[in-house]
């Protein structure tokens, strides 16, 4: 097989291009209905409601610990067994938390409605996404399809965002909210059940683009790499999955809390949703490049570099508050090239260090740990913003930290290099 993508395999089209397509639907509906669209309800919600924006965000927290329960289970059941069943339980998982939510007019119902919520995230994205196009696709273009797939966040938070702030300001939230159930129901379910395929050789096809040390001898029984319980020995996998804690946590609290703190700036609170759209939808360029760039240079270039443009994010957020011009440019930039360290990154920095022999359990743990980073990293911020008034004190924990994880994923490449033996 040579370098250059194919559309085609033996005189037909690639199958694995519509497990692409699926993953970017996934990534476009059900990862932005989860991450990218709190921000839209954060303020319709704790003014109907009366409360706290740290108090409401105490949802995410319960949803994003249920998470970290159930990710590495349902990773685990995805590799050895059906993608489809367990991403359908999630769109109705999804479907059901946000017809609770709709139906709120208390947090006790938002809390339970979390539980939901949580699976449902979980299950649907963006762990599947990893899955299967890691079942579909080798070494060689493994990045450039993950970037594609990964893409439908940018571009679902460009369209969605000022979409759904129309909707919630002609009908409330709870309209905005039984619109992305109907999301799970009528577009994501039936999609998964005809597309969600994960062996290739079910379609009559062959992995396409595998590179060297991925290629194995049919009468082989394992895969190359190391198993979960190997890979959880050495201290570079223990360094990942804390750069994946620190990332998420500081990005969980941008995603959530952006469009409040534009307002805090003095930005319209319409032009402040519409923002918050542009700077998701500058990920259309941002993870196709950063996948790109994985490819041609590695993972171990590509890691470390979008996530300190990320954690320039923050540092952007954290001076020029009072400059709203500079800081909505930095921001789109910084972002754009950087927030491909949350989604991308982790499950190609995992599929890197360990191999292919227990992959699907393995990014069940790096999901676990994004959700631990997204259990508590939005709430903190809303409550910061609820005792100061601003959320300035945040950004600048947030860009420590995400700088401190891009060095921890240069220093998890150099102790692999010593134990990757297998």
């Amino acid at each position: 097989m040579n370098n250059k993508i194919q559309l085609k395999q033996d005189g037909r089209f690639f199958f694995g291009w519509w497990i692409v397509f699926l993953g970017f639907c996934l990534m476009l509906l059900a990862y932005v209905g989860y991450a990218s669209l709190t921000s839209v309800f954060i303020i319709p919600v704790t003014e109907s409601l009366g409360v706290d924006r740290g108090q409401w965000m105490l949802y995410m927290t319960i949803s994003a610990l249920i998470g970290v329960v159930a990710s590495p289970v349902i990773g685990k059941r995805m590799q050895k067994g059906s993608v489809r069943k367990w991403v359908s339980i999630g769109c109705l998982c999804g479907a059901g938390a946000y017809i609770i939510f709709s139906q709120s007019h208390s947090l006790i119902g938002f809390y339970i409605g979390a539980v939901f919520h949580g699976i449902g995230f979980a299950a649907c994205a963006p762990m599947p996404v990893s899955i299967l196009i890691n079942s579909w696709f080798g070494g060689k273009f493994k990045g450039t399809a993950s970037g594609i797939a990964f893409v439908g966040s940018g571009l679902g938070g460009f369209i969605l965002s000022p979409l759904l702030n129309s909707v919630i300001v002609a009908g409330g939230y709870s309209l905005g909210y039984l619109v992305l159930a109907g999301v799970y129901l009528i577009i994501l379910l039936p999609m998964t059940l005809i597309l969600a395929v994960k062996n290739p050789e079910d379609k009559g096809f062959k992995r396409m683009g595998e590179v060297e040390t991925e290629i194995v001898d049919e009468s082989a029984v394992e895969k190359r790499g190391m198993t979960a319980s190997q890979a959880m020995k050495t201290g570079e996998f223990w360094l990942a999955i804390l750069s994946c804690v620190l990332v998420v946590f500081a990005s969980s609290a941008v995603l959530m809390n952006d469009i409040g703190y534009y307002v805090e700036c003095g930005i319209d609170p319409t032009k402040a949703a519409s923002y918050h759209g542009i700077m998701l939808g500058l990920l259309l360029f941002g993870k196709p490049i950063i996948g790109l760039l994985t490819d041609k240079l590695g993972i171990r270039i590509s890691a470390p570099v979008s996530t300190f443009i990320f954690a320039a994010t923050f540092l952007v957020m954290f001076l020029f508050g009072g400059s709203p011009t500079i800081l909505i440019a930095g921001v789109f930039i910084c972002y754009g090239l950087g927030a491909p360290s949350i989604t991308v990154v982790p499950p190609l920095l995992i599929n890197g260090m360990f191999g292919e022999k227990d992959y699907g359990t393995l990014v069940g743990y790096t999901n676990m740990a994004t959700s631990m980073g997204g259990a508590f990293g939005a709430t903190i911020a809303a409550f910061i913003y609820d005792v100061t008034g601003s959320y300035v004190a945040f950004w600048g924990v947030a860009t420590v930290g995400v700088a401190f994880a891009a060095l921890l994923r240069i220093v998890c490449f150099v102790m692999n290099k010593k134990n990757n033996n297998w």
